[in-house]
């Protein structure tokens, strides 16, 4: 299989990179450090594709322990996350034998790559401890599967949908234009996020669609305002 890897440039110096269409890492590129967040499905060198795109030395991060996040971990030496999460991350990696070191990362820590200075923040709901990537100077936050259009909140780790209003609505109170998700290459304002809080406001069982989502149960709320379009996928049990 090929190397190549398709991306998006949000900023001269924030790449969304694109595997198979499907997930999307970020690499953002200071100019003494950068840091790559989450790692796809691995079935490709992420590390050699990082490495011919930057100059300076780099950090990984994993933005929850989901499979098509961590599948690339293997490539590189050390990977962070917040410690909440490890036993996630140990769950999809089904007690494989790790072949990098899995070190911890912690809410409200700042890491300084010169000229860019990130913030890593809370975004749980999505998993226990899924976290974001706030890119001070430029304004964007990096949040992974935690604030996708769709939003799934079943599977191992996932908190109840009370807890995910609470995480969305204190997400709106950091300082933050615009975001970037785990699953586009779009760059999305942070106003959508209202679509979201409007959607678990106005939730009602009996209006939702119930499907089948990989293997899970489902119902499938769906709203859309001025603001943009939610859609939440959650098993009954994450209701409260």
């Amino acid at each position: 299989m090929d190397n190549i890897y398709e991306y998006t440039k949000i900023r001269d110096n924030i790449w969304q990179i694109e595997e198979d269409n499907s997930v999307c890492c970020t690499l953002v590129k200071g100019s003494e450090m950068a840091v790559l967040i989450d790692t796809g499905y691995g079935v490709r060198n992420l590390r050699e594709f990082v490495e011919k795109n930057i100059t300076t030395p780099y950090i990984v991060i994993n933005s929850h322990g989901h499979p098509d996040h961590i599948g690339g971990n293997h490539w590189f030496d050390t990977v962070y996350s917040l410690k909440q999460e490890w036993d996630v991350i140990k769950y999809f990696e089904e007690n494989k034998t790790k072949v990098y070191e899995e070190r911890e990362i912690q809410i409200g820590q700042h890491i300084s790559l010169g000229d860019l200075n990130i913030e890593i923040v809370s975004l749980v709901g999505h998993t226990c401890g899924s976290i974001g990537v706030l890119i001070r100077e430029e304004g964007i936050l990096v949040a992974g599967d935690a604030l996708n259009e769709g939003l799934w909140l079943f599977n191992y780790g996932s908190l109840s949908m009370g807890k995910l209003y609470k995480s969305i609505k204190a997400t709106m109170e950091l300082e933050f234009s615009t975001y970037l998700c785990g699953h586009s290459t779009k760059e999305y304002k942070k106003e959508k996020l209202i679509s979201h809080i409007k959607n678990i406001e106005n939730l009602k069982i009996d209006n939702c669609t119930k499907q089948n989502t990989i293997g899970f149960e489902t119902y499938c709320s769906k709203y859309e305002d001025d603001n943009g379009k939610s859609e939440i996928i959650f098993t009954i049990d994450k209701v409260d």
